[in-house]
């Protein structure tokens, strides 16, 4: 066994496979976006947060989690291919680093709905420190919003990776097949 077989989800998120960490496609220049959106709608929205979750967020979250799983069986099916699987011999941290991707993805996903159901369980707006201390309450609800916006942006890269991985196999059996006629 080779150790891109070996490595973990959880070293390869803190340490990578060769490549950056996985923490880093989490922890990076989008964040910069993702915080004045939790910012912004913490400040828009008066609604407590038991409310917001239970009105829009904890039901749009579960649209997510569905969209994103789909598109992961369709990414799985596309790592299975022998394409996929050369060009991940050219790819920094290997073969890994796509399946931990999108493990990552789901991860966030999953971490945003728990962190709302909670919200929508009235735990935030009914238990200290958050209850007596509207600071604590703004930042928790900017995080909760930021996660959001985070979890979107990992939503859409699952679409989104998974529509490069289509192309790019197209481009590859098509260059493995122009190579066979020649």
């Amino acid at each position: 066994m080779d150790n891109e077989q070996l490595i973990s989800y959880w070293k390869w998120l803190l340490k990578g496979s060769g490549g950056r960490p996985g923490l880093q496609r989490i922890l990076n220049k989008w964040l910069l976006l993702h915080i004045p959106v939790g910012m912004g709608l913490s400040l828009l929205v008066s609604l407590k947060l038991q409310a917001c979750a239970n009105a829009v967020l904890l039901p749009l979250a579960g649209i997510l989690i569905g969209l994103s799983f789909a598109w992961a069986g369709n990414a799985n099916a596309l790592l299975q291919t022998e394409e996929i699987e050369l060009l991940s011999k050219h790819h920094k941290g290997g073969f890994v680093e796509y399946v931990f991707i999108y493990q990552t993805a789901i991860l966030m996903i999953l971490v945003t709905l728990v962190l709302w159901g909670l919200a929508g369980l009235g735990i935030y707006d009914e238990t200290w420190p958050t209850m007596c201390n509207p600071k604590a309450y703004f930042s928790l609800k900017t995080l909760l919003f930021s996660l959001c916006s985070l979890a979107l942006r990992e939503c859409w890269q699952v679409v989104s990776g998974t529509h490069w991985m289509l192309r790019i196999r197209k481009e590859i059996k098509d260059q493995l097949n122009k190579k066979d006629e020649d």
